[in-house]
C-alpha cells in the first residue's frame, strides 16, 4: 500500500469539477480522491505513450504493458 502524503496546493475548482463529471464513478467521492484518479489515469496514458515509442513492440504489446503500468499505479493508490 502507498504512504499517503497530504499536499497542499491551489488548484482550479471548475478543473476538478470537469474531472468528476467526466468519469460517473467519481461521483461522490473527494477533491484527493478525484485528483488522484486523474494522475492515476494520466500516468497509465504515458505509460502507453512510452511503450509506443520505444519501437518495435506491437500495439497490443504496447497496450499490455501500459494496463500494467496502470493496474500497477492504482494498485499503489489503494
Amino acid at each position: 500500500m502507498a504512504t499517503a502524503r497530504k499536499v497542499n496546493l491551489p488548484l482550479d475548482e471548475d478543473l476538478i469539477r470537469r474531472a468528476r463529471d467526466r468519469d460517473s464513478s467519481q461521483a461522490g467521492k473527494s477533491d484527493a480522491e478525484v485528483i488522484e484518479h486523474a494522475l492515476t489515469m494520466y500516468l497509465g496514458d504515458r505509460a502507453f505513450d512510452e511503450a509506443l515509442a520505444q519501437g518495435p513492440l506491437s500495439d497490443e504489446e504496447a497496450e499490455r504493458l501500459a494496463r500494467e503500468e496502470l493496474r500497477d499505479a492504482r494498485r499503489e493508490a489503494t
